[in-house]
C-alpha cells in the first residue's frame, strides 16, 4: 500500500482531508505539525505528502524542502490559498512541489489529483527506462505534440505538473512554436478535461470592445448593448481561458486581469454584482513578459501574478531530430488529405530540412510541407523541389535563411546522417563541420557537470536543469545498468 501523509496545523482541515480519501487505495497518516511529519519519514518512506503551507515555526515548503532530500521520489502537493502565489511559484520552481490544490479544493478534484499522483509513484522503474529508451528512438506523441527532443521531453513533464496546479500558467516562445497546443495540452491533463477550453489571441481583440468580450456587459452598458452578454471569463466556466499575446492587452485591461486573478471574481459591464471565476487561466506571448515590463507596456504587480509557473518552449531549430519526425508526420498527414501517393522525402531532402533554421518554426515547416505535398509529383520529395522551397523564404529573412548546400555523400534511406547534421545553418561557405556528438553523451555530461557544481546535491541539480530528481536518479540507474552489461 501506498503511504499519503497529510500536513496541516489545523484538525478541522485534516479530517475534511481524511474523509475526501477515504476510499482511495493507500494507507493515510495524518500530522498537525510538520516537525512530527518530519519524524514520521526519518523512518518510513512517503509516496505522497499533502501539506499545508502556511504552519507555526515551520512551512510547508521549508519541510518538504527536508523530506524531498531524503526520499527524492516522494510526491509532494502543496495546500494553500490563492494570495500564496510567491510561495507557491518558488515551490515549483525549485522542484520541492508536483502539485498544487487551492483552498478551498473541490472533493472530486482532490481525489483525480491524489489518485493521478499515486499512479506516478506506481510505474515500475524498468518500464520507465524503456519508455525512455523508446522515446530517444521513436519520439513521443503526447497530445498530438510528437518529439524526441530532451527539450520537450522537459517541456512534457512541465505540462503534467503544472495541469494540476489552479494557478496561471505563462507560455512563453518564439511564433509557431506551438504555445496553444501546449495550453490545451495542460487542459487536458487536468481535472478539467471535460470542460471547456477558450483560447483567445488578445491581438485580435476590437480596441472599443475588448473590456466587453472578456467581462461580458449588461443590457445599456454603452450604446449598442442592446441585451446581456457573457464574456469570455463566463463562457469558460470551470474550464480553462487561454489568452494569447497577453502583451498586446491595454494597461486599463491589465489592471482589471489583475483583480481577476487575486481575487476569483469579476464584474461585467454595467454591473455591480460580482461574479465567481472558476477557469483554469494560461495566459501566453511570443515577446518577454520582463522585456514588455521594461518598457513599459506591461504591468509589473501583472507580471509577477501570470509568471508563476512558466513553460519555455525551444524553437524548433534546437529540437534536433524532431525537424525529420514531424516532417514525415506532417507529409502523412497532407498526402492523404490531398489524395496523393506521397510517402515522404528523400534522404538528401530531409538532410535540407534538418539544415535549415525554420524562423516561423513548426508553423512555417507545416505550411512549407502543404507547398511540397502539392507541388510534387513524384513519391518522394526531391532536395531539388525543397530548395526551391526554402529559396522563397530568403527573401522575407535573410538573416536567418542563408543559402543551404546538399551534403555530397551518398546517404541511404536509413542512415543517421539527419541526426548528426547540426541544426544551424550549413552557409555555402562553410569548410568541415564541427564534431557532434551524442545526444546521450552531452545530456549524460551536462548532468553531471550539474551534480559537481552543486557538491553532490542531486535536488539542487535537478533545479538548475529545470527536471525532477527521480528523472535524474531513473538516468543515473541506466548508465550503471549499461556500465554492468558491458
Amino acid at each position: 500500500m501506498k503511504r499519503v501523509v497529510l500536513v496541516d496545523d489545523e484538525q478541522s482541515i485534516l479530517d475534511a482531508l481524511l474523509r475526501c480519501l477515504d476510499e482511495i487505495d493507500a494507507d493515510l497518516f495524518s500530522f498537525n505539525s510538520p516537525q512530527k511529519a518530519l519524524d514520521f519519514c526519518q523512518d518510513y518512506e512517503p509516496h505522497l505528502i499533502i501539506s499545508d503551507q502556511r504552519m507555526p515555526l515551520m512551512n510547508g515548503s521549508e519541510m518538504l524542502i527536508q523530506i524531498k532530500e531524503k526520499w527524492p521520489a516522494c510526491q509532494c502537493i502543496l495546500l494553500s490559498a490563492y494570495h500564496d502565489f510567491d510561495a507557491v511559484a518558488d515551490a515549483f520552481n525549485n522542484q520541492v512541489i508536483e502539485k498544487y490544490i487551492c483552498k478551498p479544493w473541490d472533493n472530486d478534484e482532490l481525489t483525480f489529483i491524489v489518485e493521478k499522483a499515486i499512479s506516478e509513484t506506481s510505474k515500475p522503474e524498468t518500464d520507465i527506462l524503456d519508455n525512455d529508451k523508446q522515446v530517444q528512438e521513436n519520439g513521443q506523441a503526447f497530445h498530438g505534440m510528437i518529439s524526441s527532443s530532451p527539450l520537450m521531453q522537459s517541456v512534457f513533464e512541465r505540462i503534467e505538473k503544472a495541469s494540476t496546479a489552479n494557478v496561471p500558467i505563462f507560455i512563453t516562445g518564439e511564433t509557431g512554436t506551438g504555445k496553444e497546443l501546449v495550453a490545451k495540452a495542460c487542459h487536458e491533463e487536468s481535472y478539467r478535461a471535460n470542460e471547456p477550453f477558450i483560447p483567445v489571441n488578445c491581438a485580435n481583440f476590437l480596441e472599443n470592445l475588448i473590456e466587453s468580450q472578456l467581462f461580458g456587459h449588461k443590457k445599456g452598458a454603452f450604446t449598442g448593448a442592446d441585451s446581456d452578454s457573457k464574456g469570455l471569463f463566463k463562457v469558460a466556466g470551470k474550464g480553462t481561458l487561454f489568452l494569447d499575446e497577453v502583451t498586446t492587452l491595454p494597461l486599463s485591461l491589465q489592471a482589471k486581469l489583475l483583480r481577476v486573478i487575486q481575487e476569483r471574481e469579476f464584474s461585467p459591464l454595467g454591473s455591480h454584482n460580482l461574479e465567481p471565476f472558476h477557469a483554469q487561466l494560461i495566459t501566453a506571448s511570443s515577446t518577454s513578459l520582463l522585456s514588455a515590463v521594461k518598457a513599459g507596456e506591461f504591468r509589473e504587480d501583472l507580471f509577477y501574478r501570470l509568471n508563476v509557473l512558466v513553460i519555455n518552449l525551444p524553437p524548433l531549430r534546437d529540437r534536433g531530430h524532431d525537424i525529420a519526425q514531424l516532417a514525415e508526420h506532417m507529409c502523412q498527414r497532407v498526402a492523404l488529405e490531398q489524395s496523393k501517393d506521397i510517402n515522404g522525402f528523400t534522404p538528401e531532402a530531409m538532410v535540407l530540412l534538418e539544415s535549415y533554421s525554420w524562423p516561423g518554426n513548426i508553423r512555417q515547416l507545416e505550411n512549407f510541407i502543404h507547398s511540397m505535398v502539392a507541388l510534387s509529383s513524384e513519391t518522394l520529395i526531391s532536395d531539388t523541389l525543397c530548395q526551391q522551397g526554402l529559396d522563397q523564404f530568403s527573401d522575407l529573412t535573410p538573416e536567418s535563411s542563408a543559402s543551404v548546400v546538399t551534403v555530397p555523400v551518398e546517404v541511404e534511406a536509413t542512415s543517421p546522417i539527419a541526426e548528426a547534421v547540426p541544426t544551424a545553418v550549413i552557409k555555402s561557405e562553410s569548410v568541415s563541420a564541427p564534431k557532434i556528438k551524442p545526444l546521450r553523451d552531452v545530456e549524460r555530461e551536462t548532468i553531471e557537470q550539474a551534480i559537481d557544481h552543486c557538491d553532490g546535491n542531486i535536488p539542487k541539480a535537478a533545479a538548475l536543469l529545470e527536471v525532477s530528481p527521480s528523472t535524474i536518479y531513473r538516468k543515473m540507474q541506466a548508465w550503471e545498468s549499461q556500465v554492468s552489461d558491458k
